[in-house]
């Protein structure tokens, strides 16, 4: 208890300023929840109006494309034989009324809306049913259906026609809605030999197209045109004639196809969405009502408000409190600073914020100044000693030794060996930071070796210029898996902390001062093979010994694969021969691998510029700019890649040159063969010669392009120039043949029957508008 009163005394400001942050949030929570709350409950408005019209639509076009196809289906089936043969047959034996009532129960089972579907044939009295079997006019159990047949007009207002019925086939009774359509013919507003009628089941279509909509804040209904309601959510109201409803009567009065009424209906809003459809002579309108709606909402809404008033009361008091608290002893030591002898000028008009954020500035950049001042002068001596030391850039040895003795390197030693890291993929980083930075990072990688050479061996690591960090070490000569255990875990913690990479050689080892700059450049040349070993490698000392050099005799060989490759547009064995190329430069000297590179970059140059005609200006790629892109790739992997992306670029170049004159000669093909077409001796082989193409090269073009052979094309232009002079003109099918250059007659009139489905002759007759000689 004792501790954590001491501690409250001891950080009390601290306390204070974290409290009153947390009133200061508190209170933007409390302002950014007023705003979101209101912006959240008019979305979800939004969102559930936008939602229920969607549904509303959907089902609009659910009961279009039902009843639509529905309708379309019973219409088809209306000219079937053994429907019209219910109507017109004057003898009905069993085997005729078995395929009927065969018939309308196939037509009943064909669609889940349908109810029954009934066949009334008024000449003899009789009514066939899916339901049940024949039955004469009075022993039939729907006489609703019979009353309406005889006022035919009645049907005939509208194509769907709701009723409400109750009956009983066959010990089966059904009390429902059900909405019948009539076919039939009429004469004198009477049917003629009776109608075929349709039952569809309202519930099973209610349910189809409303499925997941109804709720007590959403009804869906659809009415006719005379405002009886066809369909609803509420199943009492099927029937009922709504058109004196003000809102009703706004929807029945509107010319337009669809709309949205906003409206007050017994006190509370509602959003009315209607879809009127022509085909069907319905009216589809959803009804959302805002209040039920929105109540939960609206209950949530007042509940955060009420919580976040609370909030901002306390948050007010006790930010007052606190704020007297802190700003107290603040206030004391302002008016002390310009009390001070010489601040009445610096303090005038002055805030009192800036006043104590000026005085503790000028207190640290005095520290930061001194502290800086000595530290950059003794790491500017310390990296310029070491810089001469491997350099050789000395003359006294004595001097030397007082120098290094001066930054904190002791002599006599056991020996020197030098180390370097080499940052991997310099050009990234120097587009991504300023000098500056890339300064810093540098020497925050030359502070990772010191600390962790120094556990292994003395260590001074500095700035080794460009991409380099040179590490020279203080030891003898028989250490060598120290230093690779050393430079593995420079580079995992460079990777670890900085979040880079770097590559790691050393040198040979140094037994006296004059030795050092051979161990320098042992260790740089050593690290230029990281082009071989990747980035983030290790890279010994030994690494030149078991190289050997490439003969002419077997790169030549190689470079001259790589160029036939690519005049042969084959990007693949291009792509195989570069790969096999640059497998052979592993084992090379490093020297040797740069110049087979920049003999191979100008083969694969010459070559493109030969595949491109000698113009290589699209692909901006000059040999200068192409020899200064070579040298800033850091592994052979990455130069691989590079120089299979110059074939394959020679490569597609050539090929978009050749598919441009290609396009010329099909046109030039086309424009011949639309000029020609009438010529019966039109060939392939007269094309050819147009063309200055062999044959099968000149149909592989065509084809290409076009994706129809040639022969097919010139027909099919013979028979399209057929077909208009057929609805054009007068003349015989066998003249029109020879005028497209088909004189064989019988073939003609074959082929052109395979090409259009028709002879030329029903072509002729069965198109509109017929010919018309005025």
């Amino acid at each position: 208890m004792n501790k954590a009163r001491h501690f409250f005394m001891k950080k009390s400001l601290l306390i204070r300023i974290i409290l009153s942050y947390l009133f200061v949030g508190l209170l933007v929570i409390a302002a950014l929840t007023l705003a979101i709350t209101s912006k959240v409950s008019e979305s979800m408005k939004t969102e559930l109006t936008l939602s229920t019209d969607r549904s509303l639509e959907q089902s609009y076009n659910t009961a279009n494309i039902l009843l639509n196809s529905t309708y379309q289906h019973f219409a088809s089936a209306y000219g079937s034989a053994d429907i019209q043969a219910g109507f017109y047959a004057n003898d009905f034996n069993t085997a005729l009324m078995g395929r009927i009532g065969a018939e309308l129960t196939n037509l009943a089972n064909t669609n889940p809306m349908v109810h029954s579907v009934y066949l009334v044939n008024t000449r003899h009295e009789l009514v066939f049913s899916s339901l049940t079997t024949v039955r004469s006019f009075d022993e039939f159990y729907d006489q609703q259906i019979l009353h309406l047949l005889q006022n035919t007009q009645t049907l005939r207002g509208s194509v769907f026609i709701p009723r409400h019925t109750s009956f009983v086939h066959d010990t089966k009774p059904f009390d429902g809605n059900l909405i019948s359509v009539a076919y039939m013919s009429t004469r004198d507003e009477k049917a003629v030999n009776g109608a075929m009628i349709l039952n569809l089941d309202q519930q099973i279509l209610q349910n189809m197209m409303m499925n997941g909509t109804d709720s007590d804040s959403f009804q869906s209904m659809i009415l006719n045109q005379q405002g009886i309601v066809i369909s609803h959510s509420n199943n009492e109201l099927i029937n009922t004639n709504i058109s004196e409803s003000e809102p009703v009567q706004a929807i029945l009065d509107s010319t337009a196809s669809r709309g949205v009424i906003e409206t007050n209906i017994d006190g509370t809003g509602h959003h009315i969405f209607y879809i009127k459809s022509e085909s069907l002579g319905w009216i589809f309108i959803g009804d959302v009502n805002y209040t039920n709606l929105l109540s939960k909402v609206n209950a949530m809404k007042q509940y955060i408000l009420t919580v976040t008033a609370i909030i901002l009361l306390i948050v007010i008091v006790s930010g007052f409190f606190f704020t007297r608290m802190i700003y107290g002893p603040i206030h004391r030591l302002v008016k002390n600073i310009a009390k001070l002898p010489g601040s009445e000028h610096s303090t005038h008009g002055v805030s009192e914020f800036d006043l104590l954020s000026n005085a503790f500035q000028f207190m640290e950049r005095k520290v930061q100044d001194m502290q800086i001042s000595m530290t950059g002068f003794q790491n500017t001596e310390r990296n310029e000693v070491l810089r001469q030391l491997l350099s050789g850039g000395w003359s006294s040895e004595a001097e030397m030794i007082s120098r290094m003795s001066r930054i904190g390197i002791e002599l006599p030693s056991q020996g020197f060996q030098v180390c370097m890291l080499r940052l991997d993929e310099m050009n990234e980083l120097a587009e991504a930071y300023s000098p500056n930075d890339l300064a810093l990072l540098k020497y925050g990688i030359a502070n990772i070796a010191d600390e962790i050479g120094n556990t292994h061996f003395p260590a001074f690591s500095f700035d080794g210029e460009e991409d380099r960090i040179v590490i020279l070490l203080l030891k003898a000569s028989e250490s060598e898996l120290q230093i690779r255990q050393l430079l593995s875990e420079v580079q995992a913690s460079t990777e670890h902390y900085l979040k880079l990479s770097v590559s790691a050689s050393y040198g040979s080892h140094a037994a006296d001062l004059r030795q050092i700059p051979k161990s320098w450049q042992a260790a740089y040349d050593a690290s230029r093979y990281r082009l071989v070993y990747g980035k983030g490698c290790f890279i010994p000392a030994d690494v030149e010994q078991n190289r050997e050099s490439i003969p002419d005799s077997v790169s030549a060989p190689m470079e001259k694969q790589i160029a036939d490759s690519m005049k042969l547009g084959d990007a693949a064995k291009t792509a195989c021969a570069i790969k096999a190329y640059f497998e052979m430069l592993q084992s090379a000297p490093f020297d040797e691998m740069m110049f087979l590179l920049n003999q191979l970059l100008f083969t694969v140059t010459r070559t493109s510029k030969s595949m491109a005609n000698g113009d290589l200006t699209s692909t901006g790629n000059d040999i200068a700019s192409l020899g200064q892109q070579l040298y800033k790739w850091e592994t052979l992997d990455e130069m691989e890649e590079w120089f299979v992306g110059l074939a394959e670029t020679a490569i597609s170049l050539r090929d978009n040159q050749s598919s441009q004159k290609n396009v010329l000669i099909v046109e030039k093909l086309r424009n011949e063969i639309h000029q020609s077409y009438m010529d019966a001796s039109l060939t392939v082989e007269k094309l050819s010669e147009v063309a200055g193409l062999s044959v099968n090269y000149m149909r592989k073009i065509f084809k290409d392009i076009t994706s129809t052979s040639l022969n097919k094309y010139i027909s099919d232009y013979r028979f399209e120039k057929a077909k208009e002079l057929l609805l054009t003109t007068d003349l015989p099918a066998n003249r029109i043949g020879e005028m497209v250059g088909m004189d064989n007659t019988k073939y003609f009139y074959i082929s052109f029957k395979k090409y259009s489905g028709k002879t030329p002759d029903h072509f002729r007759k069965s198109s509109e508008p017929p010919y018309s000689s005025e």
